[in-house]
Parts: C-alpha cells; structure tokens; sequence
C-alpha cells in the first residue's frame, strides 16, 4: 500500500499540472468506489476549478475553489496516471478525467501548455476509492481522526505519542494512522531497523531516549524515499507512470532470509498485526 512518500510525491505532480485548471469531464468506467455513486459523483466534480491537491495521512486531498473537495485513497494498487487524448481504456481503469484551463506553475511562469490534459484513475484490485465533500467543513471534519504528520512534527512530539496504550507493540502503534499519519508496513520496519528496536516490543518497554531515537528515523526514512519517489516494491507508480527507486535502498523490508546489511545475520519475517514484518534478530533489541 503506498505510504507518505509515495502519496506525497504523486500530491504534488498532480498539484504542479493540475492547480488552476477546471475539470471539464469525468467518465466513469467502472463505478461503486466512488462517492456519492454515479452521476452524481460526475455532477459533483465536473466545472469545479482546482485550488490544491495535497496530502494529508495516505489521503490525496483535492480542494476546490468553491470551498468542496474530494479525498482519494490509493490502497493497495490505485493508481492516478497521466494519459493522452489518444489512450485508450485499459482493463482496470475505473475513471477518466479531462481537465482545461492553465495551471497555476505555468501562468505565474508565462509557458503556453496544452489547454487540455487527461487523468487515468485505474484499480487491479478495487479497494480504494474517491469521496466528494460539499463543504470545506466537512472535509474538515473527516480528517481530525489522523494523528502528526512526522514531516511537520518535532520527533519530541512524535515521540511522545508513542506512549499508550502501554501493552501495544511498537510496529502496530507506527501503523496506526491515528497514533502518527503516513507510516506503514514499509517504513514502520525500516525505521524500527535503524533505531534498533525489536517490532515486538511493547512500548511500555520503551524509555524516552528509544522512543525519540525512533521518531528520528522515521522522518529520516521517509524524507529519503521522498527523495526517489517513494517505494515500488508491488504496484506503486507516480502520474507519469514511473517506480519509485528507494527499493534498493531497504535494509530489511522484504529481505527475509537475506543477510542483514550491517551484521549479516539472516533477516527474520513475522507476522504482526497481521501484516509481515522483517526485523534483524541480532542488530534489533
């Protein structure tokens, strides 16, 4: 599933050709993950002008300019990619989106780009979705359930959420998207990697000095995927329909049984609140 630097980095492709321009049309391909359903999720968007897309948790936000929204969650294998006016549907594409006008990057620059441009919304396994918001309010509103984000975060303040409840295992409470925003499977093992600190671990047996250490290297982590693009280790690709390349920068990540690239001993794979999870058995205590 992609994490906050996969999600980060399609954000802002999408803001920089998207901002300023006005949905023209949306065709629905396939619907049931979008809501409202239907045609009223095409009324809902179409002349609607963009004022942003970011991100916030693993949530594209798109805002309009009438005060409205959208949110777009990529689960496991959405994808948001550019396209031609030539494309053709493919056999997984749920959504086409035609867009017109200039985008902001462009007019304040002077460049004359191409009037119109298109957006292929495609799902293989159709677990994620797209919902509209009539009102900034409301928008609002369902995103208070997430925690910090740990690029906009002291670790001091990360740190101290790591805390309760006392009995839960440290790779669940990373998960937890109302614990701290953004931080999956991927980067939950990597970080804990790098702080040295068994994903088992309870965090009522963690002093302050492990739980900073680790707040630490989780906004090292994900601040150097931010720099390739984030992690294709499945599906993941940007808009323009690029890997990320911080694949071969994982030091335990889907590496079980492979030598641990600072002790050499052999990479261990459990399974934690049922998702793998890869640790070192002698670097991680």
């Amino acid at each position: 599933m992609p994490e906050l630097p996969e999600v980060e980095t399609i954000a802002k492709q999408l803001n920089e050709k998207l901002q300023g321009r006005t949905i023209k049309s949306v065709t629905l391909l396939k619907s049931g993950r979008e809501f409202p359903s239907g045609k009223k999720f095409v009324a809902g968007l179409v002349g609607k002008k963009i004022q942003s897309i970011t991100r916030r948790a693993k949530l594209l936000i798109w805002k309009f300019t009438d005060g409205s929204g959208l949110t777009a969650h990529l689960k496991m294998t959405g994808r948001f990619v550019f396209v031609d006016k030539k494309y053709q549907p493919q056999k997984h594409d749920q959504a086409v989106f035609e867009f017109v006008g200039v985008p902001l990057a462009c007019a304040r620059a002077g460049a004359r780009p191409a009037r119109t441009i298109h957006l292929v919304w495609s799902d293989v396994r159709k677990f994620g979705f797209m919902k509209l918001f009539a009102y900034s309010y409301e928008l609002a509103k369902a995103l208070e359930k997430f925690g910090p984000e740990p690029l906009e975060s002291s670790a001091k303040e990360l740190a101290e959420r790591l805390i309760r409840p006392k009995t839960r295992k440290v790779k669940v409470a990373l998960m937890d998207q109302t614990t701290i925003a953004g931080i999956g499977n991927i980067y939950a093992d990597e970080a804990l990697f790098r702080a040295k600190l068994r994903p088992t671990r309870r965090l009522s047996s963690l002093a302050f000095a492990d739980r900073l250490r680790l707040a630490k290297e989780i906004q090292k982590v994900l601040k150097e995927s931010l720099r390739h693009r984030g992690t294709s280790a499945s599906d993941y690709v940007d808009s323009s329909g690029q890997r990320g390349s911080f694949l071969k920068h994982l030091r335990v990540y889907g590496r079980a049984g492979e030598r641990c690239v600072v002790c050499g001993t052999a990479i261990k794979r459990i399974v934690i609140g049922q998702r793998g999870t890869h640790y070192c058995p002698t670097c991680q205590r």
